[in-house]
């Protein structure tokens, strides 16, 4: 049997191309609506009066299906693009997230931009942010890193908080900017104040690795273990290895199968590896071997060869499950694919016996 695989995770390749959309009306009696249908006819009345108020809740109400009112992505690009029209920012930001992504259009990255920078230009923070993407990412405009940052920058003081975490990540991996680890700690710290779990991620795995940050494990278990209570499932990761291993701390085989087990369960395949073999040795939960078969199934069929192989010597040798030997090569063969010798080994023996 195969143990635990020991290897951190060390970066995380994130795409934050997550647009912000203010779906929701500013007003709190629009927010609370219990039957915005009864509402339609006298916000089309305000709407086709030239009300901007009403014009954008309109949009709202038919971009998210609203009490029961069918979504028709038309009809709110409709809406949305008479209160952007005149001038209303919110408006104007939605109706560039509708171009951006096709809804209720063709695609149409320019006008996007157009909306976006329109918005922007009135400081209205989801759209600094927007704005900040597509310089980043060359949507509609020519890619300016320079702008980019600008752009988060102000978003990030509005309140966008994912901005800092953006920034952080540029120059952590060094994307359009030169790398630079210690201004990446600081951008991550402006995102933790706000509890942005990634930026508490990267904190802690900074800490553990001296890397832009002084090294101390102490500080790395916090910064996971915040990480991780927000959801953050490479901080859950994380902190199973640093349990199972004790570094920095004493070994815990609860914490570690507490931590791995969220983990699992949030779809993380290292984690699922991991809190199998637990099960199967008994370490830090009551040893099970049907639960440990259960894990090394999901595991496998995420493409772990770790749990390819254990999973074949489970079929192999009977031990929890039916023996079967074709189940037994099936993932001995899947992990050999991998580059798992001892599986090939096996799988070679199996074949030769046909």
């Amino acid at each position: 049997m195969k143990t635990f695989q020991l290897l951190l995770v060390l970066m995380l390749s994130f795409s934050f191309s997550v647009k912000a959309n203010e779906n929701g009306a500013s007003k709190a009696p629009e927010l609370i609506m219990t039957d915005p249908s009864s509402l339609i006819p006298s916000l089309k009345l305000s709407a086709e009066k030239g009300d901007a108020q009403a014009q954008y809740t309109l949009g709202n109400i038919y971009k998210q299906g609203l009490g029961g009112i069918e979504v028709n992505p038309v009809r709110a690009l409709f809406w949305f693009k008479k209160a952007a029209d005149q001038g209303l920012a919110k408006a104007q930001n939605n109706l560039a997230y509708m171009y951006q992504n096709g809804l209720g259009t063709k695609r149409n990255l320019s006008k996007a931009f157009k909306y976006f920078k329109l918005a922007a230009d009135q400081n209205y923070s989801f759209a600094l942010y927007n704005l900040a993407l597509m310089y980043k990412n060359g949507e509609g405009v020519a890619k300016n890193n320079d702008s980019a940052i600008n752009y988060f920058i102000l978003a990030g003081d509005q309140g966008v908080f994912d901005a800092y975490l953006n920034l952080g990540i540029m120059y952590f991996f060094g994307d359009g900017v030169e790398e630079d680890r210690m201004q990446a700690a600081d951008w991550f710290s402006k995102a933790a104040k706000y509890n942005v779990p990634e930026a508490l991620y990267y904190l802690g795995l900074m800490s553990e690795h001296g890397d832009g940050l002084t090294q101390d494990y102490v500080a790395a278990t916090y910064f996971y273990t915040q990480a991780a209570e927000y959801g953050n499932v490479l901080a859950m990761y994380n902190l199973g290895i640093i349990y199972a291993t004790g570094t920095g701390t004493r070994p815990n085989n609860q914490l570690a199968a507490h931590w791995f087990s969220k983990a699992a369960e949030a779809g993380n395949a290292d984690a699922q590896y991991n809190i199998g073999v637990m099960y199967d040795v008994g370490g830090g939960v009551p040893k099970d071997i049907k639960k440990a078969i259960e894990w090394y199934i999901k595991a496998a069929e995420q493409g772990s060869a770790d749990a390819q192989y254990n999973l074949a010597i489970k079929y192999l040798e009977g031990e929890g499950i039916k023996k079967n030997k074709d189940t037994a090569i099936y993932w001995f063969t899947k992990a050999s694919e991998q580059g798992d010798r001892d599986a090939k080994t096996y799988l070679d023996e199996l074949l030769a016996d046909k």
